[in-house]
């Protein structure tokens, strides 16, 4: 986060963008979004894309946050403290050129979403005949794949998902500036607040369900803010097998939720407590 205020270089900047000392002040306090939308994609990268994309990555981000500065202009009411807006606009900037550096990797080759399908098949048909959910090996074998292979399916999925999900964004924010569409930070929605809470609450009933591993990858990435390379240090596990937990992680996490969504929670708490027994 920006150290201090920096309404007075904003000022400087907004003034006259060719103040490159102004510029060089802001890009290097919000770098940290930069380092932010790093660790988000890469957290959803294949393995074989997660090593070539590693670094592409980083400076693509850059590139966004310089553009984000370079095409800025705040609402009027926001031009005396301008921060705000910037990070929701310059994330969304960062976010699009990291997607861009990523659509030129092959992630449509095969039918993602019927291979989802595969897999969630597979896994029923698994547990009703085991009577508990299926390992990670059982259901490679049932699909006829090797378990490597139905890793690079699962992260697959969720980069497809998360590029999705990116493309709905960008196609929505077309035609008008992010930083207009920002609430006021001052007025808080009753509606969106529930929302957000029951949101949380799903999650985390979900979240105790899934293996111990698995609890530990989220949490060591997303509240530690560790790194695989740190995780893996902890656990006693290779850089890629933590990558390989944490992609099963967000899959299960999202299965979990899908079927809250689907048959309410009286039928998604029997399935969550089916996943209890992953390891």
């Amino acid at each position: 986060m920006p150290d201090g205020n920096m309404n007075p270089i904003w000022a400087r900047f907004l003034k006259q963008k060719k103040d490159l000392k102004a510029r060089d002040d802001l890009a290097r306090a919000y770098f940290f979004l930069v380092e932010a939308e790093t660790r988000r994609m890469l957290a959803r990268l294949p393995l074989r894309a997660y090593w070539e994309k590693k670094e592409d990555l980083g400076s693509a981000g850059v590139i966004g946050l310089l553009q984000a500065l370079d095409h800025f202009t705040p609402p009027k009411e926001k031009r005396h403290d301008p921060g705000r807006a910037f990070e929701a606009y310059a994330r969304y900037r960062i976010r699009g050129q990291m997607v861009d550096e990523l659509r030129s990797l092959d992630f449509a080759r095969r039918n993602l979403r019927k291979q989802a399908r595969a897999i969630q098949e597979a896994e029923r048909k698994l547990e009703t005949r085991l009577g508990r959910s299926p390992r990670e090996e059982e259901t490679a074998k049932a699909l006829g794949i090797p378990l490597s292979e139905l890793y690079d399916w699962i992260a697959e999925i969720n980069m497809l998902n998360l590029l999705s999900l990116d493309a709905e964004v960008a196609d929505g924010g077309e035609g008008g500036s992010w930083a207009e569409l920002l609430a006021d930070s001052k007025a808080e929605n009753p509606l969106d607040k529930v929302e957000k809470q029951e949101k949380i609450e799903q999650v985390a009933a979900a979240l105790k369900f899934l293996g111990d591993a698995e609890q530990k990858v989220l949490h060591f990435y997303y509240v530690e803010t560790l790194t695989f390379k740190e995780i893996g240090r902890i656990l006693k596990v290779s850089e890629s097998r933590v990558c390989q937990v944490h992609h099963m992680a967000v899959f299960r996490l999202q299965e979990l939720l899908d079927e809250r969504r689907k048959h309410g929670v009286a039928q998604g708490r029997e399935r969550i407590h089916d996943h209890h027994h992953r390891k």
